[in-house]
């Protein structure tokens, strides 16, 4: 078991030190994805590469245009659950995460899944979303 999920464990939500861990800044992009709460999501300030199935990778974007994007590609979609199974610093600088995605599409029964991939910056403060990827 990763030993970043294993401090999950010990230290559950809480910041670590003053700061965002990267564990908690995993949870609250796995939960505002589950809430379709894009704008939260990428925030307000640095730009945003989104990959999405189907399209080409985008060049950064601002935060407004990269939380449409995301919003038109869930729409019509019901989050049933998002679970964080990675967390893992790259360097001292990047950080991924590695979270499932488990969802519906509006008037049917079925559940699929996906492979949603967050890479963070380490900010003075914790860590920044900067790149989200959703796998076909």
């Amino acid at each position: 078991m990763n030993w970043v999920l294993l401090a999950a464990l010990w230290l559950g939500s809480a910041p670590v030190q003053g700061t965002d861990s990267l564990l908690v800044a995993a949870r609250r992009a796995a939960d505002q994805w589950m809430r379709h709460d894009f704008a939260a999501m990428v925030g307000t300030g640095a730009a945003v590469m989104v990959h999405l199935p189907g399209a080409e990778p985008s060049s950064a974007l601002r935060p407004t245009q990269a939380a449409e994007l995301l919003r038109a590609f869930a729409e019509g979609t019901r989050e049933l659950e998002v679970t964080v199974l990675v967390a893992r610093n790259v360097d001292p600088d990047r950080a991924y995460v590695e979270a499932q995605r488990v969802y519906q599409p509006r008037d049917t029964n079925l559940r699929r899944t996906q492979a949603l991939y967050f890479g963070f910056r380490r900010t003075p403060t914790g860590y920044r979303l900067v790149e989200i990827r959703a796998l076909p």
